[in-house]
């Protein structure tokens, strides 16, 4: 079999430099160009070496390692044992991620009479699996692997960073209590104009049974503060939460200003894994009459100043 050093060089340097790349974008790092040829032009050195150079110790497991230290160092630095040893796990996986995805894409496209026909056994009983591909085959299938891994792990990743953004809350009113999961809005700007209460907005349907028969329905349709208006002129004695209800005015995507249903609860109780409960007695419930999450992953939206407020152990009693 003829062997060209020159091809594998150039084929190393430009996979070694694509893992590279792919770790550098998973441990979120970024580190210059010239680190990252250095390291590639290390690899692929190394890899072509293998085929010229009659030296023994190059193919043992303890090299290998040490270029791969070599290369992790040249392109991220140290930076303390625990950031390199993140650096060094991340590179391997994605070498092993990627080579896997190749072989596996490989064996998926070719064709044989038997699953036998590729293994072939040594003179010490050893089973050999030959494996062939062509370079412009071996490029593409790479290419798709280390495509799949990003994108894998950015969707991973931006799950990761919006369960961050969680939280489980309570509602008390009077002697009833909802649990609902929310989401964290740092764009969240809404305030009551009076009194800069700030408001959380939540789905109209998990007030379905307190509100007024028919409300949640209507709030998709017909503006709040007919729906009040009615109830002033018919429920003012029978519906027991008409002190409650708040008209808040706010800005639409189109700059339309519109009005919203909002409701005074006397408690709500913000809580997060790693995290003490919050408490917050300041705060309106706007109602939204959609559904603010298409995946039902959430049904409340926090204002952010809620995040900020006090643990329950030192949170002090504010007025309504």
């Amino acid at each position: 079999m003829t062997v060209y050093v020159d091809l594998v060089f150039f084929t190393n340097l430009a996979v070694d430099g694509t893992v590279l790349l792919a770790t550098a974008k998973v441990r979120r790092l970024r580190p210059t160009r010239s680190r990252l040829f250095a390291a590639a032009f290390l690899g692929a050195f190394y890899a072509a070496a293998m085929f010229w150079a009659e030296i023994p110790y190059l193919y043992s497991f303890g090299t290998k390692v040490l270029i791969s230290v070599i290369m992790v160092l040249l392109s991220f630095g140290y930076g303390g044992p625990l950031q390199f040893v993140r650096n060094f796990g991340a590179f391997y996986l994605v070498n092993f991620t990627t080579l896997g995805g190749v072989i596996g894409i490989e064996f998926l496209l070719q064709s044989a009479d038997s699953p036998w026909g590729g293994m072939t056994y040594t003179a010490e009983g050893g089973l050999t699996l030959q494996w062939q591909m062509q370079l412009g085959l071996f490029i593409t299938t790479f290419l798709l692997s280390v495509w799949l891994f990003r994108s894998t792990s950015e969707t991973r990743r931006k799950r990761q960073d919006m369960e961050q953004l969680f939280w489980d809350i309570e509602i008390k009113v009077e002697e009833g209590s909802w649990a609902v999961r929310a989401l964290l809005d740092t764009g969240n700007r809404l305030y009551e104009p009076l009194t800069r209460i700030p408001v959380m907005i939540m789905e109209a349907s998990v007030w379905k049974e307190q509100l007024p028969p028919g409300w949640c329905e209507r709030l998709k349709s017909e503006s709040p503060d007919q729906l009040i208006s009615e109830m002033d002129a018919r429920f003012t004695e029978d519906y027991l939460w008409g002190n409650r209800l708040r008209l808040v005015p706010y800005r639409a995507v189109n700059g339309n200003t519109r009005l919203m249903l909002a409701l005074k609860p006397d408690v709500v109780m913000l809580s997060r894994e790693g995290h003490p409960p919050l408490q917050i007695n300041r705060v309106l419930i706007g109602l939204d009459a959609g559904t603010l999450s298409s995946e039902g992953s959430y049904r409340a939206i926090v204002h952010p100043d809620m995040a900020q407020a006090d643990p329950v152990s030192s949170a002090p009693s504010q007025p309504a």
